[in-house]
């Protein structure tokens, strides 16, 4: 290999392509076949089973590596192909696996593969922890989040004796990998699964900040780390990745050259300022879109998006109407599910909020650790003290859930957490990333799975049951035949997000301030003043809150309820639903958990649903209600 230890590994998206970025210098190649692959929308992209075999071989005789994209979520009846894909991949000699899928990592357990796993950006590995998870696994590489800062990526680098890689250049989404569903809610297309519709290339207009902005508010400029190479060599980066799959022979093999020539004086130590600006200005002057450094330096600064939409390359897709659940929805007929013991779970974003809740039937009630600036839901340490008193004075029981996003600098907090957790009454951790569950586990507490785990089929499940998991939030873009399959499956508790908001995207960049264009250096927290909402094309709005980290949580339009599927899904083995009233105010959090609460009852006496209460949860939304994605309209 080129460099000693450093790997320059550069994308291939069909044949011709992998032959050229050989040719500029890559160590290795990663690419997708025609199954199985993130990068699905185009047809004539992608290397089909013959062509792998010869990818393999080709780079073998030139002493270089060939890691392929086996990197979606997958669904329970996708299991058994998936399985002897994977079984080709080995038999054809790849070097490594690239994956987001806990059910490949157990899948490789079962069949006996040997071959490497590394995982994939998709599974947001931002900290130290999380990074533990996967240490004396068949995992030998990581792929860091996008989303940390150079400090970050040492400190990780310090902890663990697996191999780092890193994105230095390409395209950037304005969310968190892995926790995007905007494309899956708005069109089906899930980005999880390869096929997003790219709804943050869209324009928006701003409603509730005054005054009024409009453009690409969302659209990130590309990732372009080249002035970095030696700070991220020295924090302990040794794979270095130029994302691509989709781009022409040409462009993707300059971009090889330049990474390859600048890598290479790095590693030399002859590297100059003249050097580094000549190679720049090649860059940019074959540039998509402009260049930010992303979180590397810290958070991304409002000019890291570009609202013109100038430089934006066409992307054939656009808003679309959002249909919205009515009294027509109401089932002719439904199933009758076997009597039986049915719990409601509810998500609450205060004491006030707790206190009502105390006083009903429901039993398990969940506290999101950590503040939205927004409208101040959630909790910190004083409050969760006083919370577990007063459950345990009503015989009640509590979980504590983490956040979606905990990058190395935030999981200390969590660290506090859990050792604040120990020796306390609280039933359970729900964790949203592998970082908290390793914590949470090490503690020996009990651990839920969230959904920001994506958990999307039964090996999945099975792994994390075996990491000490007993209970799981399934993926919320789940069709109504996958989940059926997952309850079928059996094995750990399932519970169901019965209603509430569906947070769509969560981001890093501040929305408020890119579509004001206040500087970063001087917030004057428009947060806190009032609401925003995004508006695409079609004039439906899309929320914003802000948290206690200032990430931006963008909201589907319309909240979930899937009050009208709770017979059927209670007959296809669902025991466990959840309302997340954490942004309720205190007279809807008492009437829907209300509603819920006589829907459990009749559910537990086999009785059916009652249609006025579905009306009375139309008459309280009237935004309008959804299934996404658990089932078309």
């Amino acid at each position: 290999m080129r460099g000693g230890e450093i790997e320059l590994l550069a994308p291939a998206g069909k044949p011709e392509i992998l032959e050229a970025v050989t040719a500029a210098g890559a160590d290795a190649v990663y690419l997708g076949g025609k199954r199985f692959n993130m990068r699905a929308l185009r047809d004539d992209f992608n290397f089909s089973d013959q062509e792998l075999a010869g990818a393999a071989r080709y780079l073998h005789q030139l002493g270089k590596k060939l890691y392929v994209t086996v990197n979606n979520l997958y669904i329970d009846r996708e299991l058994g192909e998936l399985s002897r894909y994977l079984v080709f991949l080995q038999e054809i000699g790849v070097d490594a696996l690239i994956i987001q899928d806990l059910a490949i990592a157990r899948l490789h357990q079962e069949l006996g593969l040997t071959l490497p796993l590394h995982t994939s950006v998709q599974l947001g590995l931002a900290n130290s922890p999380a990074v533990e998870f996967f240490a004396g696994t068949a995992v030998s590489r990581v792929i860091l989040s996008k989303n940390l800062t150079l400090s970050e990526i040492r400190s990780i680098h310090e902890q663990t004796s697996l191999v780092i890689e890193f994105f230095a250049h390409g395209d950037l989404c304005v969310s968190h990998a892995g926790q995007c569903y905007m494309s899956s809610f708005i069109a089906g297309g899930s980005g999880n699964r390869g096929r997003c519709v790219k709804p943050c290339r869209w324009p928006y207009q701003t409603r509730g900040l005054h005054p009024e902005s409009h453009g690409y508010l969302l659209a990130y400029n590309d990732l372009c780390l080249l002035p970095y190479l030696r700070d991220l060599v020295e924090a302990g980066v040794f794979s270095f990745k130029i994302e691509g799959r989709m781009r022409t022979a040409e462009y993707i093999q300059k971009l090889v050259q330049v990474y390859r020539a600048a890598l290479d004086r790095v590693l030399s130590g002859v590297s100059s300022q003249e050097d580094q600006a000549r190679e720049q200005a090649e860059l940019y002057s074959r540039r998509v879109r402009n260049f930010t450094s992303g979180n590397l330096l810290g958070r991304p600064e409002v000019d890291a998006t570009d609202p013109s939409g100038a430089r934006e390359p066409s992307f054939p897709t656009a808003p679309r109407i959002l249909p919205a659940l009515d009294t027509s929805s109401w089932p002719k007929s439904s199933p009758h599910p076997p009597a039986g013991d049915y719990r409601l779970t509810v998500t609450v974003g205060n004491l006030h909020s707790l206190e009502i809740m105390l006083s009903t039937a429901v039993d398990t009630l969940v506290l999101p650790w950590g503040k939205y600036r927004t409208n101040q839901a959630g909790w910190d340490l004083a409050a969760l003290d006083e919370a577990l008193q007063m459950a345990g004075e009503r015989d009640k029981q509590l979980v504590v859930e983490t956040a979606r996003i905990v990058t190395e600098n935030e999981q200390r907090d969590i660290r506090h957490l859990i050792e604040h957790l120990q020796g306390t009454a609280v039933r359970a951790v729900e964790v949203n990333d592998y970082g908290s569950l390793q914590l949470a586990r090490g503690a020996g507490l009990p651990v839920w799975a969230g959904i920001g785990l994506n958990t999307s089929n039964s090996k999945a499940i099975a792994y994390l049951q075996e990491a000490g998991v007993n209970r799981i939030s399934p993926s919320l873009e789940l069709a109504r035949e996958d989940l059926d399959g997952l309850l079928a499956a059996g094995g750990l508790e399932v519970e169901i997000m019965a209603q509430g908001p569906l947070c769509a995207m969560i981001s890093d960049m501040c929305i408020y301030r890119t579509a004001s264009g206040e500087e970063y250096g001087a917030c004057s927290a428009p947060c806190m003043d009032g609401d925003l909402a995004l508006e695409d094309a079609l004039g439906q709005c899309y929320p914003v809150t802000t948290d206690y980290q200032c990430r931006s949580h963008i909201y589907f339009p319309r909240e979930r309820s899937l009050f009208t599927l709770l017979p059927s899904l209670a007959a296809s083995g669902a025991r466990h639903f959840r309302i997340d009233g954490r942004f309720y105010n205190d007279r809807l959090l008492s009437e829907v958990a209300a509603i819920y609460l006589r829907a459990m009852g009749n559910l537990q006496l086999a009785q059916k649903l009652d249609p006025q209460d579905w009306q009375r949860l139309l008459d309280l939304f009237p935004q309008g209600l959804a299934w996404r994605s658990l089932q078309e309209e």
